[in-house]
């Protein structure tokens, strides 16, 4: 709404001030058209005090019931996009509470007995951030699922693993699925405990001191479902760490994200082309009727960047405040509705690239003999009959630089070559040089073994269940 010809209004608090708002000030401490997102929170959290005002004797029973049958029509019109919002009332607290007033009276005046928008919007804005929370871990579960279920279907399937994107030794693609899956475990754990450090309710702190009427904190944390009350009203009117720590858990979650990203992108680049991505998830050239683009990754790894972004400006936002309540706090809310909106939208869509991605094994098949990819299980191997593994590690790569020299592989040596290179190969040697052996000889937990591999799906299974 504009304020252009217009008559400005009385803002809620204009009684200290003799002169009305100045339009130009008006229109740049406005925040409704950002907060008018935490309208269902807002409104929650007003029958929540509204309810424990009647039964401390603070607000009648009669006006408790306006109010109420009020807010129950506002959240319907709020809800269908009906509801009429002024920007010369600032924000969408104060929006509510004139329509509110507009709606029963006096009633509506008496609302916000014993609270202030300090502790209005800490509410609000603590549950929006719970909320988000929740949502991205069962998002997250979402993922794990799909990443488990490809790990079932690919778990014998073997491919070059690299370090220094240099082929290093074989494993499945199962293993490396349920790498992934560890990976978004943790963003999974470090939201379970955000949900538990920051179920913390604000609400009767009021503006930074309390109240001297006879409020009961304990009731509407309770109501709104928070584990407990503040401790120190004057520590939770200015606290932000809970957005803060929100869009940590973001930045670590996109960075994990992004890694994903960057490896499915490499994976199916023209050069490696060890995977295809579907059609369905890619974009052509506007220019080149032959490109397939990997856009929902590139974009996954670029939002990335945004949301590291955002959260370095709620880190610096909070950095020169000093403690308690001030007006910059309102900026935290362009940041954390933005990286809320591109986390939950990233992990809606990166299922569906984990479900359809296909394996191209031609592609990479020369490499596990090429690549000498089993001289660490060959050292291994000569570990197991007494040689020191340094001298085991020097003789694998004399080997290595003697089949480079000849332009072999180990799979072209003999039994005979072998055991002239060390008197104490036996012919289980050979097995060892197989790069489909890793999954047998590997068997500790955790190791990149089928048994190991079984046994990730069966405790991930049971964890997402």
């Amino acid at each position: 709404m504009s304020n252009k010809n217009k008559k400005a209004k009385k803002q809620l608090w204009h009684g200290r001030f003799r002169d009305r708002m100045d339009e130009a000030v008006s229109a740049y401490t406005a925040s409704i058209n950002i907060d008018q997102r935490l309208g269902p929170y807002d409104i929650k959290g007003t029958r929540a005090h509204v309810r424990m005002l009647a039964s401390q004797d603070i607000l009648s029973e009669e006006d408790k019931k306006k109010i109420l049958e009020g807010l129950e029509l506002i959240d319907s019109l709020l809800q269908s996009g009906k509801l009429p919002l002024d920007d010369q009332l600032e924000d969408i607290h104060m929006n509510l509470e004139s329509y509110l007033t507009s709606l029963v009276g006096d009633a509506g005046a008496r609302v916000h007995t014993g609270r202030s928008r300090n502790d209005q919007v800490s509410t609000d804005t603590k549950l929006f951030c719970l909320d988000a929370a929740q949502n991205w871990s069962q998002l997250i579960k979402n993922l794990q699922k799909s990443l488990v279920d490809r790990a079932e279907e690919l778990q014998e399937e073997i491919f070059p693993a690299w370090t220094h994107l240099q082929a290093a030794q074989p494993i499945s693609w199962g293993h490396y699925l349920l790498a992934l899956c560890s990976m978004f475990g943790r963003d999974h754990s470090r939201l379970a405990h955000y949900g538990i450090l920051h179920s913390v309710s604000p609400l009767g702190a009021g503006a930074l001191a309390g109240s001297t009427l006879p409020l009961d904190p304990e009731n509407t944390a309770k109501e709104l479902g928070f584990d407990s009350k503040f401790l120190n009203s004057y520590d939770v009117a200015g606290d932000r760490d809970f957005v803060l720590e929100l869009l940590q858990i973001g930045s670590q979650l996109m960075i994990h994200v992004s890694r994903l990203a960057e490896d499915l992108i490499y994976l199916a680049s023209s050069a490696v082309g060890w995977i295809e991505l579907p059609d369905a998830l890619c974009t052509g050239s506007s220019m080149m009727p032959q490109k397939k683009n990997p856009d929902v990754l590139e974009l996954s790894r670029g939002k990335t960047a945004s949301v590291l972004g955002h959260t370095h400006s709620v880190g610096i936002l909070l950095k020169g405040l000093p403690t308690s309540y001030h007006r910059d706090l309102q900026e935290d809310k362009v940041h954390l509705f933005s990286v809320t909106d591109i986390v939950e939208s990233t992990l809606s869509v990166l299922p569906t690239v984990i479900e359809r991605f296909s394996i191209k094994p031609s592609r990479y098949q020369d490499l596990f003999d090429q690549a000498f990819l089993q001289a660490t299980d060959l050292a291994d191997y000569l570990v197991c009959r007494g040689v020191p593994f340094r001298k085991a590690h020097e003789s694998v790569g004399a080997l290595v630089t003697l089949c480079l020299d000849r332009g072999i592989t180990f799979r072209d040596l003999t039994i005979e070559d072998l055991q002239e290179w060390h008197p104490v190969c036996d012919k289980e040697v050979l097995e060892v040089l197989n790069p489909q052996s890793v999954l047998q000889r590997r068997k500790h937990s955790g190791s990149a073994g089928l048994d190991s591999t079984k046994q990730q799906i069966k405790y991930w299974k049971k964890d997402l269940d």
